[in-house]
């Protein structure tokens, strides 16, 4: 096993596969790749849109989404840094890939684009929606990969 690519998203179950993936990737000498894919995008609400954009020229419009795009990205990013930390403590620097889309569609599409050997999910998520959405994520994840995957629960 040459290369594990360890999907994330901040929750503790997630921490606890990185963890899991951090002890086996010290174990098998392998190179890590940190993913984490989110779904939301910068957006104005619909009821202040038109409000908005009355008084707004189109450059100030694509300003300020491009601000609130780069928050979430800023946000996101500090996933990774942070669940980066556990491959550090045993000597293993992690790539990290922000991705935006579907987390499923995108994690098994890179996974196989990039040949990895395993991908590393967490069995749920945080709260009752977010563990329900992740399940059903990381169970599409196991149905549609190329390649192989270890579920931590």
């Amino acid at each position: 096993m040459r290369k594990i690519l360890v999907a994330v998203d901040g929750s503790k179950s997630a921490q606890k596969a990185a963890k899991r993936a951090a002890d086996l990737a010290q174990d098998v000498g392998a190179e890590v790749t940190l993913i984490h894919v989110y779904t939301e995008s910068a957006q104005i609400p619909v009821n202040q849109f038109n409000e908005v954009a009355s008084y707004l020229s189109a450059e100030t419009m694509e300003e300020i989404m491009s601000q609130q795009e780069d928050t979430i990205k800023e946000k996101r990013q500090k996933i990774l840094d942070e669940d980066a930390e556990f491959f550090q403590d045993k000597g293993i620097k992690p790539d990290k890939v922000l991705l935006h889309g579907d987390p499923a569609d995108e994690v098994c599409d890179y996974a196989e684009k990039n040949k990895f050997d395993l991908i590393v999910v967490a069995d749920k998520g945080h709260g009752k929606v977010e563990r329900f959405l992740l399940g059903s994520i990381s169970d599409k994840i196991v149905r549609h990969a190329r390649t192989s995957v270890m579920v931590v629960k």
